[in-house]
Protein backbone atom coordinates (compact mmCIF):
# COMPACT_ATOMS: atom_id res chain seq x y z
CA UNK A 1 0.00 0.00 0.00
CA UNK A 2 3.16 2.32 0.89
CA UNK A 3 4.10 1.61 -3.06
CA UNK A 4 0.53 2.74 -4.22
CA UNK A 5 0.42 5.80 -2.14
CA UNK A 6 4.23 7.15 -3.63
CA UNK A 7 2.54 6.47 -6.63
CA UNK A 8 -0.33 8.87 -6.58
CA UNK A 9 1.51 11.31 -4.05
CA UNK A 10 4.93 11.36 -5.17
CA UNK A 11 7.32 13.13 -2.67
CA UNK A 12 9.12 15.04 -5.94
CA UNK A 13 6.56 16.03 -7.69
CA UNK A 14 9.01 17.27 -10.71
CA UNK A 15 12.70 15.94 -12.05
CA UNK A 16 14.76 17.96 -14.41
CA UNK A 17 18.06 16.47 -15.82
CA UNK A 18 20.18 17.74 -18.54
CA UNK A 19 20.40 16.24 -21.38
CA UNK A 20 23.94 14.82 -22.09
CA UNK A 21 23.43 14.07 -26.11
CA UNK A 22 21.07 14.87 -28.57
CA UNK A 23 18.37 12.20 -29.06
CA UNK A 24 14.94 12.30 -30.81
CA UNK A 25 11.80 10.37 -29.25
CA UNK A 26 8.42 9.20 -30.31
CA UNK A 27 5.89 9.68 -28.02
CA UNK A 28 3.18 7.00 -28.05
CA UNK A 29 0.87 8.72 -29.68
CA UNK A 30 3.85 8.53 -32.20
CA UNK A 31 4.99 12.70 -32.19
CA UNK A 32 8.81 12.91 -32.73
CA UNK A 33 10.64 15.29 -30.44
CA UNK A 34 13.88 16.32 -30.76
CA UNK A 35 15.97 17.18 -27.79
CA UNK A 36 19.42 18.36 -28.10
CA UNK A 37 22.34 18.19 -26.11
CA UNK A 38 22.09 20.09 -22.71
CA UNK A 39 18.50 20.87 -22.85
CA UNK A 40 16.67 20.37 -19.64
CA UNK A 41 14.42 17.84 -19.74
CA UNK A 42 11.93 18.05 -17.12
CA UNK A 43 9.79 14.50 -16.23
CA UNK A 44 6.73 14.77 -14.33
CA UNK A 45 6.18 12.29 -11.70
CA UNK A 46 2.95 13.44 -10.53
CA UNK A 47 1.29 13.27 -14.13
CA UNK A 48 3.35 9.99 -15.11
CA UNK A 49 2.07 8.24 -12.36
CA UNK A 50 -1.72 9.38 -13.22
CA UNK A 51 -1.41 8.69 -16.76
CA UNK A 52 -4.13 6.08 -18.70
CA UNK A 53 -1.22 5.08 -21.34
CA UNK A 54 0.70 3.50 -18.28
CA UNK A 55 -1.73 2.20 -15.14
CA UNK A 56 -5.16 0.70 -15.59
CA UNK A 57 -7.22 3.09 -13.25
CA UNK A 58 -4.56 5.59 -13.11
CA UNK A 59 -6.59 7.39 -10.34
CA UNK A 60 -7.67 4.81 -8.07
CA UNK A 61 -5.70 3.56 -4.92
CA UNK A 62 -5.02 -0.06 -6.16
CA UNK A 63 -2.06 -1.58 -3.63
CA UNK A 64 -1.93 -4.68 -5.42
CA UNK A 65 -0.02 -3.16 -8.31
CA UNK A 66 2.78 -3.80 -6.24
CA UNK A 67 2.35 -7.75 -5.33
CA UNK A 68 5.49 -9.80 -6.56
CA UNK A 69 3.24 -11.06 -9.05
CA UNK A 70 2.21 -7.97 -10.92
CA UNK A 71 5.81 -6.12 -10.28
CA UNK A 72 6.62 -7.10 -13.91
CA UNK A 73 4.14 -5.00 -15.06
CA UNK A 74 6.03 -1.80 -14.13
CA UNK A 75 8.31 -0.58 -16.60
CA UNK A 76 11.16 0.55 -14.33
CA UNK A 77 10.87 4.41 -15.70
CA UNK A 78 7.16 4.72 -14.99
CA UNK A 79 7.03 4.53 -11.63
CA UNK A 80 9.46 7.21 -9.97
CA UNK A 81 8.44 8.32 -7.01
CA UNK A 82 12.41 8.61 -6.19
CA UNK A 83 13.67 9.44 -9.63
CA UNK A 84 15.47 6.90 -11.67
CA UNK A 85 18.82 5.70 -13.42
CA UNK A 86 22.20 7.38 -11.84
CA UNK A 87 20.39 9.94 -10.33
CA UNK A 88 17.68 7.68 -8.55
CA UNK A 89 17.74 9.62 -4.64
CA UNK A 90 20.88 8.45 -2.46
CA UNK A 91 18.33 8.24 0.21
CA UNK A 92 15.34 5.99 -1.82
CA UNK A 93 15.58 2.33 -0.24
CA UNK A 94 16.44 3.52 3.38
CA UNK A 95 13.17 6.28 3.31
CA UNK A 96 11.36 2.89 2.44
CA UNK A 97 12.56 0.99 4.97
CA UNK A 98 12.50 3.51 7.65
CA UNK A 99 8.69 4.59 6.45
CA UNK A 100 7.22 1.44 6.73
CA UNK A 101 8.94 0.44 10.36
CA UNK A 102 7.53 4.18 11.55
CA UNK A 103 4.08 3.45 10.62
CA UNK A 104 4.08 -0.19 11.68
CA UNK A 105 5.27 0.91 15.14
CA UNK A 106 2.68 3.86 15.12
CA UNK A 107 -0.43 1.42 13.79
CA UNK A 108 0.64 -1.47 16.19
CA UNK A 109 -0.15 1.22 19.27
CA UNK A 110 -2.85 3.60 17.41
CA UNK A 111 -5.16 4.11 14.73
CA UNK A 112 -5.68 6.85 12.91
CA UNK A 113 -8.94 8.53 11.31
CA UNK A 114 -8.62 11.98 9.52
CA UNK A 115 -11.34 13.92 11.41
CA UNK A 116 -14.56 13.84 9.06
CA UNK A 117 -15.43 16.54 6.63
CA UNK A 118 -11.92 17.22 6.41
CA UNK A 119 -10.60 18.25 2.61
CA UNK A 120 -6.76 17.24 1.86
CA UNK A 121 -5.19 19.16 -1.06
CA UNK A 122 -1.61 18.41 -1.92
CA UNK A 123 0.51 21.00 -3.20
CA UNK A 124 3.78 20.60 -5.01
CA UNK A 125 6.54 22.98 -3.87
CA UNK A 126 9.61 20.98 -2.91
CA UNK A 127 8.45 17.80 -2.39
CA UNK A 128 4.46 17.13 -2.27
CA UNK A 129 2.74 17.86 0.51
CA UNK A 130 -0.84 18.62 2.07
CA UNK A 131 -1.85 22.50 1.41
CA UNK A 132 -2.94 22.87 5.44
CA UNK A 133 -1.79 19.90 7.21
CA UNK A 134 -4.12 16.66 7.57
CA UNK A 135 -6.10 17.02 11.18
CA UNK A 136 -6.47 13.19 12.61
CA UNK A 137 -8.11 11.86 15.39
CA UNK A 138 -5.45 9.52 16.98
CA UNK A 139 -6.72 6.84 19.24
CA UNK A 140 -5.02 4.66 21.38
CA UNK A 141 -5.55 0.55 20.48
CA UNK A 142 -6.36 -1.54 23.34
CA UNK A 143 -3.37 -4.39 23.81
CA UNK A 144 -4.38 -7.51 23.12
Amino acid sequence: AFEEALRLYPPAPSINRAAIRGDRWTSPTGETVTIDAGVTVLVMPWTLHRHELYWEKPRAFMPERFLPENRGNINRFQYLPFGAGPRTCIGAVFAMQEAVIALAVLMKSYRFDVVPGTKVWPVQKLTTQPQDGIPMKVTRRRST
